[in-house]
C-alpha cells in the first residue's frame, strides 16, 4: 500500500492536474495550503510548450523531472497526483499537415499522462482506475454483484427489441451512456437528460447507435454521494419541478438540499464497488423510491462536487480531498457529525 512519506519532516509534493481557471481545483489547493503541503500545479495543455519533460527509465521505475517556467520538480519526490479535468496537449503544429498534428498530439498525451501514470504516489484518481470505471455496462454488473439495486437495463439498437422492453418495463427512461452533452461546431452545447419514454416513441432511428433504455423508479427523492478514500458525503436532492423529478440537472432551480443517511448496506456495496476499479474518489447516484430502497443508477469517477458543497458546506468534501492526497490523517470519519454525512448511520431497511 503506498503511503505518504515526509521529505525531512515535511509532505511529499503533490501535483495537481487541471485547467488554469478551475475553481474546484481553487479549494483544494487552499485546503492543502493550510496542511501546508507543497503545491504543484500545471495543466496537461501546458505541454509541450509550456512544460518540459526529462523522465528515463532505469532498473525498474521512470525517473527524471518536470519542469514549468515557474517550478522543476523531481518524478520521484511526487507524494501525490490529483488528475482533476486536465485539458490535452496543445502543440505548435506549424509545418505539419492535419495527420502530422494528430499524429504529434497523441505522442505528446501518450509520452506525458503515461509517465506520470507510473509515477509510485497515490493517484486521486489513476487514469487506467477512470477508464475502467467508465464503462456504464460494466459498472451496473459489478454494482449488482456486490449488492446494491439496480434498475433492469436495455441496450442496443435493435427497434424491436427496444420496444418490446419498454412494453415489458412498467415505465421507460432513456438515458445516455457518454457524457449527457453534445458539442456542436459553433461552439454551443446541447444537454442530453434522462428522458422519460414510451414504447410508441421508439423507431427506426434506434438502429443508428446503440442506446440505453433502462427502468424508471418512482423516486421519493434522490443522493448524490461523493466518495473520498473510505469517507462517504451524502446529499439528499429533492426535486420540486417535474423537469426536475425526471432528470434533477435539468432544472437546478427547483432544488432543495439536505443531509441524510444511509443503510449500512448501501455503504458496504459502495465500498466494493470503490475497491473493484481501485477508486480513491467518485460521485455516485442514487435514487430512493416510495419503499426506501436505494437504487444504484451511476458511478463517475471524476464527477464534480463543488456545487453540492456549496449548497452543503458542512460536508467538507473539498478538505477530505486535501487530506487525502497530503496524506494527512483526516480530523473526522463518515460515522461523526463534522465529517461525511454529518448524521449516525440508518439501519437497513
Amino acid at each position: 500500500m503506498l503511503t505518504h512519506a515526509k521529505q525531512a519532516g515535511r509532505p511529499r509534493p503533490v501535483c495537481i492536474l487541471t485547467t488554469d481557471d478551475d475553481c474546484t481545483a481553487d479549494r483544494i489547493v487552499w485546503h492543502l495550503g493550510r496542511l501546508h503541503v507543497p503545491i504543484h500545479r500545471m495543466d496537461l495543455a501546458d505541454f509541450p510548450q509550456h512544460v518540459q519533460l526529462d523522465a528515463v527509465f532505469q532498473a525498474d521505475r521512470w525517473t527524471g523531472r518536470l519542469t514549468t517556467e515557474y517550478w522543476s520538480l523531481a518524478l520521484e519526490d511526487i507524494g501525490a497526483i490529483w488528475w482533476w479535468h486536465p485539458g490535452h496537449p496543445r502543440l505548435d503544429c506549424s509545418g505539419m499537415t492535419p495527420s502530422e498534428a494528430a499524429w504529434a498530439h497523441d505522442e505528446a498525451l501518450a509520452g506525458l499522462a503515461g509517465v506520470l501514470a507510473t509515477v509510485d504516489c497515490v493517484h486521486l484518481n489513476h487514469p487506467g482506475a477512470t477508464r475502467a470505471s467508465q464503462s456504464k455496462p460494466d459498472a451496473l454488473r459489478h454494482a449488482a454483484r456486490y449488492g446494491l439495486a439496480v434498475p433492469a437495463t436495455w441496450i442496443g439498437n435493435d427497434p424491436a427489441a427496444g420496444t418490446r422492453f419498454t412494453q415489458q418495463t412498467p415505465a421507460t427512461v432513456c438515458k445516455s451512456l457518454v457524457a449527457p452533452a453534445v458539442t456542436h461546431p459553433d461552439g454551443t452545447h446541447s444537454s442530453f437528460h434522462t428522458t422519460a419514454v414510451h414504447a410508441t416513441d421508439l423507431d427506426a432511428s434506434i438502429a443508428h447507435t446503440a442506446h440505453q433504455l433502462q427502468r424508471a423508479i418512482d423516486t421519493q427523492y434522490a443522493i448524490r454521494l461523493t466518495v473520498v478514500g473510505e469517507e462517504m458525503f451524502a446529499a439528499r436532492i429533492d426535486a420540486h419541478s417535474q423537469a426536475a423529478q425526471a432528470d434533477w440537472r435539468s432544472d437546478y432551480d427547483a432544488l432543495t438540499y439536505s443531509h441524510v443517511p444511509l443503510p449500512n448496506s448501501v455503504r458496504t456495496g459502495v465500498r466494493h464497488l470503490m475497491h473493484h476499479y481501485r477508486l480513491a474518489y467518485a460521485a455516485i447516484d442514487l435514487l430512493v423510491d416510495d419503499q426506501g430502497r436505494h437504487w444504484f443508477v451511476d458511478l463517475n469517477a471524476a464527477g464534480q462536487h463543488d456545487w453540492i458543497q456549496r449548497q452543503l458546506p458542512d460536508l467538507h468534501i473539498a478538505e477530505a480531498i486535501a487530506q487525502y492526497l497530503a496524506g494527512a490523517p483526516a480530523s473526522g470519519s463518515h460515522h461523526r457529525p463534522q465529517r461525511g454525512t454529518a448524521y449516525p448511520q440508518q439501519e437497513d431497511q
